[in-house]
């Protein structure tokens, strides 16, 4: 695979893994901070990975930049998209 087909690989890996793990952390404890704080950190360490991993094959600068900022970008809507569903999810349990 090229390294632009990984890149996006990466990315992929990093929004759904947090996203399914705290969407099944909530349904089975139905506690909000726990699930979003554990979700956030692997959200990070995935993303900071992947990231040190796009900064040690890319060359040239514009590119390396424009990737990192494509990954901090993801992160955060990870995380918001994911705040969002957790407490969805844990309304509907609670009503």
């Amino acid at each position: 695979m090229s390294n632009a087909v990984l890149y996006w690989v990466f990315l992929g890996i990093a929004f759904v893994v947090p996203f399914v793990l705290g969407v099944g952390l909530m349904r089975k404890t139905n506690r909000l901070g726990f699930s979003f704080w554990v979700t956030t950190v692997l959200n990070i360490v995935l993303t900071l990975a992947a990231a040190f991993w796009w900064k040690s094959v890319t060359t040239d600068k514009f590119q390396m930049m424009f990737g990192m900022a494509f990954y901090g970008v993801s992160a955060v809507n990870v995380m918001v998209i994911e705040f969002f569903a957790l407490f969805s999810i844990r309304k509907k349990m609670n009503s």
